[in-house]
């Protein structure tokens, strides 16, 4: 049996890298004695490729189902396609980001930074607590950033639910945004390769695609950005009797309390709510229920990441992109299957 261990010093988050950082990952495992060797398939999940990690040792051959990402977030392990068969490699994975792995039903992972938990017949590979060395951080793609992210999510809101792009104008209005912003964020769009818009209408491509990386930049983004306040209501004390309350027509549902109202089998234990940029809901609402802010209350208010809505809502809630983007956000495997079965997060 080839078997190897090694613990080191508590590891630190890495920046962005090229997909360089899948050769440095296998040069590591060939320190170790093990050849290993990278295919790569035609298969892309926004920034992730899917492909095989084939690893040799002691006249064995292994073969593991892998997807490649340089960056990996906290949604991602959760949303990326996997299962115990699979592994992942990316520049590096802190033990917080091992154990959510571990968690969410992953088969391992291998890193650019030297670590990695692999297991098979006759292999055992686990290596933890390398880092990788300082780099400068990269300026994020301008449909990313902070203030690329609402105009993406007009973009993929409005073509969701009308089947086309909206002008630059229209997004603009939507999200809030300049309209060098826009036009930065459709250019980058129509540049990627392959591109996510092409045409005189920016015909929208490979939309699963970009609906992963939003919902991945999103949720590493949205507590800093977009923070959330909780409160208790006198009026209402449970999530059910506020479900069953008038809410203003600015306030939209997201989370739990969203897939509970589209119909998911789940019983809400807060009741999350997103606001757009006109106040007088928010306050309507805090005094309709005589909210009390309190850092344990189930009424969760967080401000959208759009001006005015991109699309009609439906019911109430948030849009399918934002409540998958905040099921993420919950942080619990338990209500993966939920997610997937109800929102499409395969």
């Amino acid at each position: 049996m080839f078997k190897y261990s090694e613990h080191m010093s508590k590891s630190e988050h890495s920046a962005y890298r090229t997909p360089e950082f899948v050769e440095r990952a296998i040069s590591h495992l060939g320190e170790l004695g093990a050849h290993a060797e990278w295919k790569s398939s035609s298969e892309e999940y926004g920034h992730a490729v899917s492909g095989t990690l084939l690893i040799g040792a002691d006249g064995k051959r292994h073969e593991f189902q892998a997807l490649a990402s340089a960056t990996v977030t906290k949604a991602d392990v959760a949303m990326l396609p996997h299962d115990r068969k699979t592994v992942l490699i990316t520049e590096q994975v802190v033990p917080t980001r091992a154990r959510q792995l571990e968690d969410h039903g992953w088969g391992g992972y291998v890193d650019a930074a030297g670590n990695a938990s692999l297991r098979a017949d006759g292999l055992i590979i686990e290596i933890t607590g390398k880092r990788s060395p300082d780099k400068a951080p990269v300026v994020t793609a301008a449909p990313f950033t902070r203030a690329g992210i609402p105009v993406t999510y007009s973009l993929l809101t409005a073509n969701d639910h009308f089947g086309v792009t909206p002008s630059q104008r229209a997004l603009a209005a939507s999200s809030g945004a300049s309209l060098g912003t826009v036009n930065r964020v459709v250019r980058a769009l129509r540049e990627r390769t392959p591109p996510m818009l092409q045409g005189k209408h920016n015909q929208l491509l490979r939309a699963s695609a970009l609906e992963r990386e939003w919902i991945s930049a999103y949720t590493a983004m949205q507590p800093s950005i977009w923070p959330e306040e909780r409160f208790t209501s006198t009026v209402w004390r449970t999530p059910s009797e506020l479900l069953e309350a008038p809410l203003p027509p600015n306030a939209l549902l997201g989370s739990e309390a969203a897939a509970a109202r589209l119909g998911a089998p789940i019983r809400p234990a807060s009741v999350l709510i997103h606001f757009d940029g006109d106040a007088r809901a928010r306050r309507e609402l805090i005094q309709q229920g005589r909210l009390r802010r309190a850092d344990d209350g189930m009424i969760r208010l967080r401000p959208a990441c759009w001006k005015v809505p991109p699309a009609p809502p439906f019911n109430q809630t948030a849009p399918r992109l934002l409540v998958r983007a905040d099921l993420l956000l919950e942080d619990d495997p338990r209500i993966d299957e939920i997610r997937s079965e109800y929102f499409e997060d395969t």
